[in-house]
């Protein structure tokens, strides 16, 4: 097991059960970890996503990637900040450390293909939603694991901006689905290949931290 954010000194962080993560994304697929995050970390993320924000440092994320993305409110509203390994607060070094470890347990458990990992804060503001999207497509086709960490520490039932997670691979968003709050602390993984999922309309302003592990990249030169 890792320590998340561990070497924070102002707090003790718990440990996060990467084995149980494994067992899970194994079977069914994906995984549900509520209150994980220590307090102190989530403060510190939070902090990180409003300095953007005043900064004007949040960009409207798109759909696709690369010469392909195109903005379609109609789609998401999310606005967003990518997280860089440059960056020097101590939380986002110590998040991307924490994926690289959870990268290379699954890479020795389950045998994926997992080379590196990308990662963004995002913001959704009232009425703010994502339609029903597979992370794994045509424009981004190394995404193997989705990691989304939620920050939102007064949420409450009825404000909104749940994910719903289409648990059926097969059916996709025409068979059964779990719809999980967004609280913060609560950290949701599961393959992004094989499972639709959508953030439900936010009444609330909505914080998160969404990621992949990805595999090996594509050189479409010598495809």
């Amino acid at each position: 097991m890792i320590n998340l954010f561990s070497t924070l000194v102002e707090f003790s962080a718990p440990s996060f059960p990467l084995d149980e993560l494994a067992d899970q994304i194994a079977a069914p697929g994906y995984a549900h970890f509520p209150n994980i995050m220590p307090a102190s970390a989530i403060v510190e993320l939070i902090d990180i996503l409003e300095e953007k924000e005043a900064a004007d440092a949040l960009h409207l994320a798109g759909v696709g990637q690369g010469a392909a993305l195109d903005r379609k409110p109609e789609i998401r509203s999310d606005s967003i900040f990518w997280l860089e390994d440059v960056d020097p607060s101590p939380a986002v070094i110590h998040w991307l450390s924490a994926m690289r470890q959870i990268r290379e347990h699954l890479r020795r458990s389950l045998f994926l293909p997992l080379e590196s990992y990308e990662g963004h804060l995002a913001r959704y503001p009232v009425g703010g939603f994502y339609k029903p999207h597979l992370d794994q497509h045509q424009a981004c086709p190394t995404r193997q694991i989705t990691i989304i960490a939620y920050l939102n520490t007064d949420w409450q039932p009825g404000d909104g901006g749940e994910l719903r997670l289409y648990t059926s691979p097969e059916q996709g968003i025409q068979g059964p689905h779990i719809d999980f709050a967004p609280t913060a602390g609560t950290i949701i993984a599961f393959r992004s290949a094989d499972f639709w999922h959508e953030v439900l309309p936010a009444k609330v302003p909505r914080l998160s931290l969404t990621g992949w592990l990805r595999g090996r990249e594509i050189d479409p030169t010598k495809v």
